[in-house]
Parts: structure tokens; C-alpha cells; sequence
């Protein structure tokens, strides 16, 4: 039998989609037969921005969970701010022009590198060390974000010769927010090091996107490129398997969008052109997630309805997928945008809904959506044709758009636990 350690910071009763990888394709590893065992942080000690106990359902009963003491500097943060102003995913909940909100990036970035959960690692490494010997496990994954995660990892190859995969799930230093985080000159050559370190000594590197592909291998002079394996995000049809009870209104199309949209994301043109569209149906769109409040105040009063819907948990998340429409994608506007390939994509595909797409012109997010002829595409300039299809859709009494299942099937958790399997 196969063994795996996999250290993961992330892990119900967390939320958010940073849990969704790794507790899915670890179900489908023990179910394939490999022994997996969870290396966490205790949840009573980490500092979680969000907390789904639905997940919980999810750990599959042959998993080996092990959880370690933490220290993290965040909690005390927190109560003093109030747990609302602590920055979430994307920073799409606080305001980044704000003095003390500067002041707290550039302390976070400057003195808890290359981020403040780094205070798990010292548990963690001396946890993992145990239980390698215990049950004799000859490879660790560790993934990532909080990529401090990583630096566990390094240690245990430094130290045990294990072999080594690194999951990078997100870019490190390229990450479309780092700009917020008021790095010094010196913190982010310390980082930078950090993530070149992590890159040049692991044994294999895991990245969801070609773009980050590309981005990992301009790190390092090396020649890195060909152990780095390309497992994107996907989703698990188990989520999909229930049948839906809520019955569609008449005379009515609901637009949804779920997750995080912070500034970043600059969805302007979506309104914009959503604005033109002319119809007698009763159009609404739904964020369910975290919005920036910038964002929601510029498109309130608009011609259609908006519903926000705070973070839910995610069999919920998957229900409004399933009872929408369309669904809406919004890829930020930030420089390695080409590259950047969220969770919910995999999720939308699998729910079989139209997707509308802001996206780069070369993508692997377009990429993905045309070949599995899923939705259309638009970049930020093609208001007007944005505005012509959302009419066409919207009137439409029925679906023109017919996705490939196949193809679609191809991204499933079960399929991509396979590929991980050849690789241990």
C-alpha cells in the first residue's frame, strides 16, 4: 500500500475554497487505496477567516487526521480589530487605503515572513517528523496557501530525505493582492528566497495553471520545468449528485456569482453592459460570498436586482450554482491574470449552467470554457457584444449553449486522484 503524509493548514472545519483540493482528492486516494494521513493545525488554535462545519461530512473515514498545537499571532490581532477586519481572501473585506490597514499589512509582511501562520511550522515539522517514522512514509505533501506551509516541507527534506511534492495552489510572490501587503525591500527578498528555495529543492511541484507553470519555472536558472505536473482545480460529483428542490420562477433569470470580488476584480463592464440589456424578464444577480463595498455601491442602482448573500456553507454554495442561470466568472485585473484559475470554475462547469466570462484574451481560464464549449468569453473592451449576448441569453426560452460533458468529467477529483497515484 501507498502512503502519503499531506500537511495542509486548511481542513474543515475551515472554509473557503483553499479546503476544497485536498479534501476531495485525498476521499479519492484512500478510496483508490493509498494510506493518507492529515497533518492540521488544531481548529480551537488557528486562525481560520472563515469556517464552514459542513465540510466535516467530507473527511472520508479512512483518512488518518493528525492536529497539532499553533501559535498564531492573528488571533490576537483580531481581538483587538473585531474578526470582521481581518483581512480575507483577496483583501476584498477591509479598506487598503486606510492608514492603520497599511500599517497592519506592512507589520504583517515585515515581521511574519512569508506569512503570519507561520507560527504553526515549529508543531507541525516536530508532529510530522513522528509520524514519518511511525508509519514509515517515504513521501509528504505540502500545499499551499499559507505558503509558510512550504518551509515545513523544505525542513523535512533537509532532514529525513522524504520525497518531497510541493502543491502550489496559488502564486507566491506573485500573487494578484501583493502589492497590499507593504513588503520592504528586504522582506521581500527574504520571500522571494523563501519561494525560490521551496521550488529548486522539492522533488515535484504540483500548479493548477499554465500560467503558474510559467510563473514557477522563471524562478530558478534551473531547469525545473519538467518536474512540475499540471493538476488544476476541479470538483467532486459527489456534490452534484443531489437532485435540486427549488423550482424556477417564472419570468425571471438569476445571474450568480460566488466567492470573493475584492477591487481587483474591476467588473464594471459586466454591469455595465447588463445595464443595456433590454427584456420584460425580472433579471437579479447574486453574490454569494464576500463583495467589496466598493463594488456594490457603484452598481445598486442599476435596472436589475442585486442579492448578496454572505458566505454560506458549500453544499449551499453548490445549490445556487445548480439553481442559477448562468453563472458569472470575473478573472482580476492584475498583471498575471493569463494564469489565474479559481476554484469555481470547476464547480460552474460541473453544474452545466452558461458561464459569462470576463477573462484575458489568452487564458487558461478562456481556454478551459471554450473547449469545453461551457460559456462565452469577453475581455474588459467588448461592452457592446457583452450587452448583445446577455440579451440573446437572457430572451433566449432556451439554452444555446451545450457544454461537453466528457470533457468537463475530465476535471472531476476522482480523475485527477489518478494522475496523483502514478505519481507516488
Amino acid at each position: 500500500m501507498k502512503k502519503l503524509l499531506l500537511i495542509t493548514y486548511y481542513w474543515p472545519p475551515s472554509g473557503g475554497a483553499g479546503v476544497q483540493r485536498w479534501l476531495k482528492l485525498s476521499k479519492y486516494l484512500a478510496l483508490q487505496g493509498t494510506e493518507v494521513h492529515i497533518l492540521t493545525v488544531n481548529p480551537d488554535q488557528a486562525s481560520y477567516t472563515t469556517i464552514d462545519h459542513s465540510l466535516l461530512k467530507d473527511v472520508h473515514a479512512k483518512l488518518h487526521i493528525h492536529q497539532t498545537d499553533s501559535f498564531e499571532i492573528i488571533n490576537y490581532y483580531s481581538k483587538v480589530v473585531g474578526k470582521k477586519n481581518v483581512p480575507s481572501a483577496g483583501f476584498s473585506n477591509v479598506n487598503n487605503d486606510s492608514f492603520l490597514q497599511k500599517t497592519v499589512n506592512s507589520l504583517r509582511s515585515n515581521f511574519f515572513i512569508p506569512d503570519p501562520r507561520r507560527g504553526w511550522n515549529k508543531y507541525a515539522y516536530k508532529k510530522a517528523k513522528e509520524i514519518i517514522t511511525e508509519h514509515n512514509i517515504q513521501t509528504v505533501i505540502t500545499t499551499s496557501p499559507p505558503h509558510s506551509t512550504q518551509l515545513i516541507g523544505l525542513k523535512l527534506k533537509e532532514k529525513l530525505n522524504i520525497n518531497w511534492i510541493a502543491d502550489l495552489r496559488d502564486p507566491w510572490t506573485d500573487i494578484y493582492y501583493y502589492h497590499l501587503l507593504g513588503h520592504s525591500r528586504w522582506s521581500k527578498r527574504i520571500d522571494k528566497k523563501m519561494e525560490k528555495n521551496v521550488i529548486e529543492r522539492s522533488d515535484r511541484i504540483l500548479t493548477v495553471s499554465k500560467g503558474l507553470l510559467e510563473i514557477f519555472s522563471s524562478k530558478s536558472d534551473q531547469n525545473i520545468r519538467d518536474k512540475i505536473k499540471l493538476i488544476p482545480n476541479g470538483y467532486d460529483p459527489d456534490d452534484f449528485s443531489q437532485p435540486l428542490n427549488s423550482p424556477k420562477q417564472e419570468n425571471s433569470f438569476v445571474i450568480a456569482y460566488t466567492g470573493t470580488m475584492s477591487n481587483q476584480y474591476a467588473p464594471e463592464v459586466f454591469f455595465d453592459a447588463l445595464n443595456k440589456v433590454k427584456t420584460t424578464k425580472r433579471v437579479k444577480v447574486q453574490f454569494i460570498g464576500s463583495i467589496a463595498s466598493d463594488i456594490l455601491a457603484k452598481i445598486r442602482d442599476k435596472d436589475y436586482e442585486v442579492e448578496v448573500i454572505p458566505t454560506v456553507p458549500h453544499d449551499q454554495i453548490v445549490t445556487f450554482q445548480r439553481s442559477a442561470d448562468a453563472l458569472l466568472l470575473v478573472i482580476p485585473k492584475v498583471s498575471n491574470a493569463k494564469g489565474i484559475l479559481t476554484g469555481k470554475l470547476f464547480e460552474y462547469l460541473a453544474s452545466y449552467k452558461p458561464i459569462v466570462g470576463i477573462v484575458p484574451e489568452e487564458s487558461d481560464a478562456r481556454e478551459i470554457i471554450e473547449d469545453c464549449k461551457a460559456g462565452i468569453c469577453f475581455t474588459r473592451n467588448e461592452s457592446e457584444r457583452l450587452a448583445a449576448e446577455l440579451t440573446k441569453l437572457i430572451n433566449s426560452e432556451s439554452n444555446e449553449i451545450k457544454p461537453d460533458k466528457t470533457k468537463i468529467q475530465s476535471f472531476s477529483r476522482e480523475h485527477q486522484a489518478i494522475q496523483i497515484q502514478k505519481l507516488l
